[in-house]
């Protein structure tokens, strides 16, 4: 009697695993049907922003789709995609670089697989979905488009340094995949004539306070950065981004890096990110800089950012002469839903997260850039001298010009404020 009654338990146990597993499918498959609906209108949205002549060349996108199952019974939260969409204006022009680029694919995230283990395996340290980039290289044009998610700050009492150092892998680990694939890289020369935009929610943030107690849910270092957002002084939130961004300190944009600038300027011209990690050197054809020195920025070691200049920095706060409007302020963080004007959520520090970097060999110099510029640059003769080789060649600096940046408040659909960018090529 007790073996029929455990075989029908068994029986019952097997039959509600199969009735969850059949829910489970039909719950995917309809989510899945949302998402193509939803996608199809957002692309629509997009196409109808565009002239008739302009044609899709990319669209890639790495992560998981939204599970109602658990992996060891915990619900995962789902992270959505990182995506790259890319148009391109004119029928013949589009179709040859559709056909010539090279889209790659880098997951660098450390989240579990919200899918069951056993139908999913879990993914390989450092390589799930909900981190990393989407890059599309283009040869024909010399470009290298990026759409990037890293790390963010999931922990309180946890100084910035920390998290910095696990974004600066994830960007070499990127950094890698790009100038290390074997379709792009011919030659040192075709290596070299790439030039990056990247853009997404690169997570680094603001700190004005790193102390343990400081670091708090709404603790000592939010209070800080919130009350100068919240009196809203032009100067005020200049000097915040200028003095506390961490990208910018590791890009070496901040005032805090000026004068050790100045004694380090073109000693990085385009350095091939090729880092002895036991003699702490970067190699750059076959001779070395000493980078021990704190002066020189951690990020221009990663030749993906060597010469890259951050858009927020240098169209809304290296000028002195912005006013107000032309400020951009923190896109990061706020409640979901929250009608404008949002405030910031004491989650975490109010930060600009959302970031896009641009290679100065895309943009037009401006004069008042080059006290700053890691380019070292000759204004008169137009000309760039390389310190290391004792030789002039011609400036290489591009047509683009930034046209528009800024904000778009009114969208609330995430804990953060959109950023965009109109950059006219002439």
């Amino acid at each position: 009697d007790n073996r029929v009654e455990e075989e029908e338990e068994e029986e019952d146990g097997n039959e509600r695993k199969k009735e969850e597993n059949v829910a489970a499918a039909k719950e995917e498959e309809e989510t899945k049907k949302c998402m193509v609906e939803q996608d199809e209108e957002f692309l629509s949205s997009i196409e109808s922003c565009l002239s008739s002549d302009h044609y899709q060349v990319a669209d890639i996108a790495m992560g998981e789709l939204p599970s109602s199952s658990s992996n060891n019974n915990n619900k995962h939260k789902w992270y959505g995609f990182i995506r790259l969409l890319v148009y391109v204006k004119g029928e013949v022009t589009a179709s040859n670089i559709s056909k010539s680029s090279i889209p790659i694919i880098c997951p660098v995230g450390d989240k579990a697989s919200s899918y069951s283990t056993t139908t999913h395996p879990n993914y390989k340290p450092s390589q799930s979905p909900d981190k990393g980039a989407i890059c599309l290289a283009i040869p024909s044009l010399s470009l290298l488009l990026c759409s990037m998610h890293l790390a963010g700050t999931n922990k309180y009492n946890v100084p910035e340094t920390i998290f910095d150092d696990i974004r600066m892998k994830q960007l070499q680990t990127i950094n890698d995949a790009c100038f290390n694939n074997t379709e792009m890289i011919v030659d040192d020369a075709s290596f070299r004539k790439l030039r990056p935009i990247v853009l997404g929610d690169l997570n680094f943030r603001v700190e004005v306070l790193s102390s343990e107690g400081e670091k708090e849910r709404g603790g000592k270092d939010f209070c800080a950065v919130n009350e100068i957002l919240m009196e809203g002084e032009t100067d005020k939130v200049r000097q915040l981004f200028l003095e506390y961004d961490r990208l910018c300190l590791h890009l070496g944009h901040t005032t805090r890096r000026r004068q050790q600038q100045q004694q380090q300027r073109g000693k990085n011209e385009f350095i091939m990110n090729n880092v002895n990690e036991n003699e702490n050197h970067i190699t750059k054809n076959g001779s070395t800089i000493n980078v021990d020195d704190k002066s020189f920025p951690s990020l221009r070691r990663i030749y993906l950012l060597s010469d890259v200049v951050d858009l927020i920095w240098r169209e809304s706060f290296q000028n002195k002469q912005k006013t107000s409007s032309n400020v951009i302020l923190p896109t990061f963080t706020f409640k979901v839903g929250d009608v404008p004007p949002r405030s910031y959520a004491n989650k975490r520090t109010p930060s600009w997260t959302d970031r896009i970097l641009v290679s100065q060999r895309l943009l037009l110099l401006l004069l008042s850039e080059s006290d700053d510029n890691w380019i070292c640059c000759d204004k008169d003769q137009e000309t760039m001298h390389s310190e290391e080789e004792g030789i002039q060649q011609p400036l290489l600096v591009g047509s683009g010009e930034v046209t528009s940046i800024g904000t778009n408040d009114d969208i609330v659909l995430s804990d953060h404020i959109p950023l965009h960018c109109l950059i006219h090529f002439k």
